[in-house]
């Protein structure tokens, strides 16, 4: 046990550190919570400690400073700067400048682990995941830490336990990379903790007993922290136990990804059009960064009245092209109150925008940023009604916390507008306001006091997980639907669900369920698909429950296939259930046979969202209608007779179809045209496919049968639970060695071959793809002195289409795959397949991609320089040219993403002179959300049943 307890609040845009010396003696039954003052650079030429580490990270051009200008005490040769130089340098060069890691760690529109950041930089900048910036500011703090005076081996930062905070809505994934910078950065004992707890805990651990004994038993405290990058609301009631006072969490609000940067974002908005210009992505990020500057001078009482702002002119007149205005306290207060803080009514619902919602940045920011419409949401849920007049029970005490609310001002135009919302009572509503002496620092010491509490036994804020967890389950409901939600919902509208772990489990606490009884899968692959919740709070382990989506969040699922011994084949076992949560925000589930033979493990890692997930829509308006979902269920005996026939074509069982007909045998078996299957069909067949997979090298035409109707049946790889599970299956059937006795007459390729996997790769992981990619790399783009024999022109052009879709692939190797065929456009005639390649590589907007890969626009405006002068021969290829310049230069909204103004308008002039279609030049023009084109983008119609999600941008 080391020395010191370590509280770390690390901020999306303020990082402190507080600490408790065990070896200090204060006065009996108290504690003192210091903070430490942070070494780093505060200019080129200083370097000095802070009480607050900037959340900022600069990546210096190779002649961007002087030598040495990033120099620290422990790190002469460091080149990467962190802290307030890092932001005030940044302001001047933002193009250089990382912010809002910790908003984009909680970001499921991207790869958390991808070199993603700075967002929208040029290309040349290097990158860094936000994974990677988490872990330099932690390891700048213990740094800074062990090379302070008088440090011993044992002091170091390492070896001291930790408290390392995080916001109360961050989800599992958030929390597992929280954890996974904390280990990276060297970290061995670390406990994570929740914000808003950390600043009740603050409070407790820095006021006199005088001012805590202002909570009493039954009284209840709402704590709204506004940071810089979301909004959390807890609500935490004092009890009393044994003559003590407790306290006991009653409930946390959902993920509002809405704080400081918005408001910036807000405030940089209302100036470009004081401006009366339209910036580029880097004017912009500029002027975002001096409008936050200038919100916190605005804000300080003592602060100037207004505030230039001064925004670079862009290409040889710099200097005579630049822009001004000026930003006042006026203004800036009209744009924080009407806009965050709004007089709203109780019944206030926060509003649902389209796509996009405020993501000039590119982070998937809530729709609504009025901050009152969300709190009155909040309170709605879980506010206790009076058991004698039914109306909300008020909070009766307010601790507010985060640096937004520094101003007096805002924390009382809060208090203003709840005030209405409980006007109907006998006695008007004052609640008491509890203080902490800093808004910047009061998580750190919450979270140093809470390690104390933990040391030494004291007593901690109970209320165990704040979320109840669910695990989707068939069959009939038990129990009639619950009657909570006031809307009347169809059965079909429900999730039937069983829950697992209730929520105010405290963790490591192990639930065991003796009932339901369930039938599990063994020898097959099975799902396991997984919610949780932050709004029931009746539910009970082993509760079978028709839930309304509403109150569910989807968590990764789990896919695996479970072995019962080497003879036990498929079946279905009945089994138990047992459950537990762990401090890293895991859920361990165990099947237990009832019969007591075995048991399985199956713990849902979160971290398999985090590299491979598709991006998910922005917004809940962008998930299918329920109604699109219904599954299509076909006569068993029809999909059985179409079953047996693919089996009797690759076993050469008498009377069974040839590989040529067997397409005609399938239709007829199933009475529909192929086009007309379902997905739900399409996956039955999948199954049969991979099971007679060994066999499809019978011979030449078996094969290419087979890559067919596999591809055909499995597009677009994703979109059904076990996709993923049956891609990863056909990867292992189509490289590892077929089993003895297999026929083998042919070998694997062709153009049905990459057909298959252009149809099905969008169900590869990142790592899949790049193999997959590795390959035709070397065929395709081969290295000097490497060429290999070109393949017949149709599988090369086959090849060439597969390549161009794999959407996982790094930006920067999409780059290198577009230069030869830009090259072929000088060479005509044109292959069909290049403007459809050029299409997918430089699309804007990825059918299942994340944002990351999204190829940068300053080298999509130079393929566009390319291209622009290209005069299409007849009318096929006129209308790819046309496809290819509405994607590359399709509209956003988001600067990172968009091309150039001027670009744009030389595309828009070039499609109407080409007479293209009003859909074409409206995506151009401005944002669309239409999914029209997605089939032409994909390369193919989609089965029945299936809609692709666009990526979040």
């Amino acid at each position: 046990m080391g020395r010191y307890l370590i509280g770390i609040d690390l901020g999306t845009t303020n990082s402190a550190l507080s600490y408790v010396d065990l070896q200090s003696r204060p006065r009996a039954g108290a504690v003192v919570l210091q903070s430490f003052p942070i070494v780093q650079k505060r200019s080129g030429g200083e370097t000095g400690p802070k009480d607050l580490l900037p959340s900022f990270l600069y990546l210096p051009g190779e002649h961007d400073l002087p030598p040495g200008s990033a120099a620290l005490p422990w790190n002469a040769n460091t080149r990467e700067i962190v802290g307030e130089f890092a932001r005030t340098q940044g302001a001047r060069v933002p193009g250089r400048l990382v912010s809002s890691a910790k908003s984009w760690l909680s970001h499921t529109g991207v790869d958390r682990t991808a070199a993603l950041l700075p967002w929208g930089a040029p290309p040349e900048v290097p990158r860094l995941s936000p994974l990677e910036v988490s872990t330099r500011y932690l390891k700048h703090l213990a740094d800074a830490w062990n090379h302070a005076p008088g440090r011993s081996s044992d002091d170091r930062l390492e070896e001291q336990a930790i408290v390392l905070t995080v916001p109360a809505s961050f989800d599992d994934v958030a929390r597992s990379l929280t954890m996974q910078a904390a280990q990276q950065a060297g970290y061995k004992q670390v406990t994570l903790l929740e914000e808003p707890q950390a600043a009740f805990y603050s409070w407790l651990g820095m006021n006199a007993v005088e001012e805590t004994a202002r909570m009493k038993p039954g009284m209840r405290c709402l704590v709204v922290d506004v940071g810089g990058g979301t909004s959390d609301f807890s609500l935490i009631r004092a009890d009393e136990a044994q003559g003590e006072l407790s306290f006991h969490r009653e409930a946390v609000g959902d993920h509002l990804l809405l704080g400081g940067d918005n408001m910036d974002l807000a405030l940089a908005r209302f100036a470009e059009t004081q401006l009366k210009a339209k910036l580029d992505a880097a004017q912009f990020a500029n002027l975002v960064q001096q409008c936050r500057q200038a919100k916190e001078q605005l804000l300080d009482p003592a602060g100037p009245s207004e505030v230039s702002l001064t925004i670079m002119g862009r290409g040889r007149s710099v200097i005579g092209g630049s822009l001004h205005t000026t930003l006042t306290r006026d203004q800036l207060q009209t744009v924080l109150f009407q806009g965050f803080f709004p007089n709203v009514p109780w019944s206030a619902e926060p509003q649902r925008a389209t796509r996009g919602g405020l993501q000039e940045m590119s982070l998937p920011y809530v729709a609504d940023p009025g901050i009152s419409a969300h709190l009155a949401q909040f309170l709605r849920q879980h506010l206790p009604a009076d058991p004698i007049t039914g109306k909300p029970v008020p909070p009766d005490a307010i601790l507010f916390n985060g640096g937004v609310f520094q101003p007096t001002r805002l924390r009382e135009q809060l208090i203003e507008v709840m005030r209405p919302w409980f006007a109907d009572r006998e006695t008007p509503w004052e609640p008491l306001v509890l203080a902490n002496p800093s808004l910047d620092l009061a998580v750190a010491w919450g979270a140093a006091y809470f390690g104390w509490l933990k040391h030494t036994g004291g007593k901690r804020i109970g209320g165990g997980i704040p979320r109840s967890y669910y695990l989707a389950v068939g069959g009939e409901i038990p129990n009639p639907p619950d009657q909570e939600s006031p809307e009347r919902l169809l059965p079909t509208d429900r999730q039937t669900v069983l829950c697992i772990v209730p929520r105010g489990l405290e963790e490591g606490q192990i639930i065991s369920l003796g009932l339901p009884v369930l039938e599990l899968s063994i020898g097959r692959p099975v799902l396991f698909p997984l919610y949780t919740s932050t709004v029931r709070v009746d539910d009970r382990p082993g509760d079978v429950l028709a839930v309304a989506p509403s109150q569910l969040l989807e968590l990764p699922p789990l896919f695996t296939q479970l072995r019962g011994g080497k003879r036990a084949g498929i079946k279905q076992v009945p089994v138990t259930l047992e459950s537990r949560t762990t401090e890293i925000g895991t859920l361990e589930l165990f099947c237990v046979a009832q019969d007591g033979g075995n048991r399985w493990k199956l713990e849902f890692n979160v971290r398999d969202i985090v590299k491979e997930a598709p991006a998910r829509a922005a917004n809940a308006e962008d998930a299918p209608d329920p109604a699109s979902t219904l599954v299509d269920v076909f006569p068993e005996a029809l999909v059985e007779a179409a079953t047996h026939a693919i089996h009797g074509c690759y076993h050469a069982l008498p009377d069974a179809p040839n590989p040529a007909d067997l397409p005609k045998v399938l239709e007829s078996a199933l009475e529909s045209s192929r086009n007309d299957w379902p997905s739900a069909l399409c996956r039955r067949l999948v199954e049969t496919l991979l099971e007679v997979g060994e066999h499809r090298r019978r011979s030449l035409a078996h094969a290419n049968r087979w890559y067919h109707l596999l591809g055909f049946t499995l597009r677009p790889g994703y979109g059904d639970a076990l996709d993923r599970f049956r891609v990863e299956s056909l990867w292992k059937l189509l490289n590892v060695p077929a089993k003895p006795g297999t026929p083998q007459t042919v070998s694997e390729g062709g153009a049905d071959y990459w057909i298959m996997w252009r149809r099905v790769n969008g169900g590869l992981n990142t790592a899949l793809q790049q193999q997959l990619a590795n390959r035709l790399r070397a065929a395709l783009v081969p290295s000097k002195g490497k060429s290999l024999a070109r393949p017949a022109a149709n599988e090369w052009a086959e090849m060439w289409r597969c390549l161009a879709s794999l959407e996982r692939l790094d930006a920067r190797l999409k780059e290198q795959f577009a230069e030869p065929l830009l090259r072929l456009l000088q060479r005509p005639p044109v292959p069909n397949f290049v403007f459809w390649c050029l299409t997918r590589l430089g699309a804007r907007r990825l059918l299942y991609g994340p944002l990351n890969t999204i190829v940068h626009p300053q080298i999509v405006e130079n393929w566009l320089d390319q291209i622009l002068s290209f005069q299409p021969s007849h009318d096929t290829e006129r209308l790819a040219f046309q496809f290819c310049l509405a994607q590359m230069s399709r509209m956003t909204g988001q600067r990172a993403l968009d091309i150039d103004d001027s670009h744009r308008q030389s595309v828009l002039a070039l499609l109407r002179n080409l007479n293209a279609s009003d859909d074409c030049i409206a995506m151009v023009e401005s944002v669309v959300d239409t999914d029209s084109d997605q089939s032409q983008l994909f390369g193919d119609a989609l089965p029945i049943g299936l809609r692709l999600l666009p990526s979040a941008g």
